[in-house]
């Protein structure tokens, strides 16, 4: 066994569903990335098919240990085995300079804030080492799911970046309904947060696009109630949709708002989920503040790519030229795969080809990103974007 590395990461990708034979795939794929270093903490990102309680057996029986968290995702990417529906990546992450510790916060839905307070309280509390990165994979569904960046922003104060996503339900949904699972250690959760704090000398550099581009004027959003929009320049909503994607069109994800940030000057967006005909109003995947300013957005598909270049691009250009990246992270939009469609397996092409070719890469598509925007380190909610992170020690 050589000297552990600053900082190693591995992943074991497999589309076996049966939990032991998934397991055993990828643990060995991972041993042979790691080359005899111990692994101190995983992600897990799985598809709802796996056998996840046997897989999560066999895992933590061979590295006892080892901290794991993630979530299921409509589809895993990865330098392991790139995009492959119904896949499932074990990502291992081994150090001798940095911490890994683990927090859990329960009952989300009826208190995001206290869980997302307790979650990280508990992984601070496990390392005397200053963070340096906090990775979340949470539910996000009946509940505003910005309570949870504003309150994590809180507690880890304004210098530690937070990235992530939200588990994904089963998609198509069907009934009986089963949402979006996370896992924490052999559990598997719901309505849960775990998190991986990483800690020490770590260099981090997070770049965040989407590709989208605004059409028309910009709007004032004059009556909201959270993620609920009644009406944009006093008139309702829809006639603000209508005025740009002709008479009787509603809202649809292909045409998220882009609401500006006031702190960084930039947008992020937000994805209209559903028309209430009793009210007139939009339901929006996220709060939608009144008094934001807004616009209209469109894309097609090749300019979603070119968002996802451009998030790489970002990212490589914030990492610190004295430094060498070891490892990326991606967070992607599921509905960035429901709109691709066949060109999907694009964006984790497009993702590698703008890194060198030997980087380890692991990255999932989540029901929201969880990511800082610009140069403010505060952790916000998006919809639809692409969140490239990179590290090295």
């Amino acid at each position: 066994m050589g000297v552990p590395a600053l900082l190693k990461m591995a992943i074991g990708q497999t589309d076996e569903l049966e939990g032991s034979l998934a397991a055993e795939e990828i643990l060995e794929q991972c041993t042979a990335a790691l080359g005899g270093e111990k692994p101190q903490a995983a992600l897990l990102l799985a598809s709802h098919d796996l056998e996840v309680e046997e897989f999560l057996s066999v895992v933590t029986t061979a590295h006892p240990e080892m901290h794991l968290v993630g979530c299921t995702t409509l589809a895993p990417m990865s330098s392991a085995a790139d995009y492959a529906e119904g896949s499932t990546t074990l990502t291992m992450f081994a150090s001798d300079v940095l911490d890994f510790t683990v927090g859990l916060g329960t009952d989300v839905v009826a208190d995001a804030k206290s869980a997302a307070r307790q979650a990280v309280e508990d992984a601070n509390r496990e390392t005397d080492k200053q963070p340096a990165l906090l990775i979340v994979t949470p539910t996000v569904e009946q509940f505003d799911p910005t309570a949870i960046t504003i309150e994590i922003g809180e507690v880890l104060g304004p210098t530690v970046p937070v990235i992530g996503g939200g588990a994904v339900p089963d998609i198509p949904i069907v009934m009986p309904w089963l949402g979006g699972i996370q896992f924490f250690g052999n559990q598997v959760l719901t309505n849960s947060l775990p998190v991986l704090l990483i800690s020490g000398p770590l260099n981090v550099s997070i770049g965040v696009a989407h590709g989208w581009s605004s059409v028309g004027r910009e709007a004032v959003v004059t009556k909201s109630d959270d993620y609920r929009v009644h009406e944009i320049d006093n008139e309702p909503i829809l006639d603000f949709y209508n005025r740009y994607l002709g008479a009787g069109t509603e809202p649809a994800v292909a045409n998220p708002l882009a609401i500006l940030d006031g702190t960084t000057g930039q947008y992020y967006l937000r994805a209209p989920m559903a028309y209430d005909e009793s009210d007139g109003s939009v339901i929006f995947f996220g709060s939608v503040p009144q008094g934001a300013t807004v616009r209209l957005t469109m894309a097609s598909t090749e300019e979603i790519l070119v968002g996802t270049e451009a998030s790489v691009a970002e990212a490589m250009a914030g990492f610190p030229d004295d430094a060498t990246p070891e490892a990326a992270l991606i967070a992607s939009c599921a509905v960035r795969s429901m709109l691709l469609g066949t060109r999907t397996s694009g964006e984790i092409e497009r993702i590698r080809a703008g890194l060198s070719a030997d980087l380890p890469v692991s990255g999932f598509y989540a029901f929201g990103e969880i990511a800082p925007l610009g140069v403010d380190s505060t952790p916000r909610f998006h919809n639809e974007t692409c969140v490239t992170v990179l590290m090295g020690t």
